[in-house]
């Protein structure tokens, strides 16, 4: 039992260690788990997790919030990538 519990504990740990998000066309978007800002244009943000990197690329894009490794950009977000 003790086995499965530390599993499940390593796994939920590397989940949280990735940007995850959620995209509202023509809204912009809600963004998890961010440990810094590496680039903030209205064209283009890029945000850095503890794993991995995404790339947002837009029209007036703007930070929102970003408090607590959560971030919310509005604007129009035409396309986000993954970047490891």
């Amino acid at each position: 039992m003790r086995l499965i519990r530390e599993i499940f504990k390593a796994l939920s740990a590397e989940a949280g260690a990735e940007v995850q998000y959620t995209v509202v066309e023509g809204q912009g978007g809600y963004f998890q788990n961010v440990k810094r800002i590496l680039e903030f244009t209205p064209e283009r943000i890029v945000l850095r997790g503890k794993k991995n990197s995404v790339r947002i690329e837009g029209k007036n894009l703007k930070i929102g919030k970003y408090y607590s490794g959560d971030v919310a950009v509005g604007g129009e977000i035409v396309r986000v990538e993954k970047e490891v």
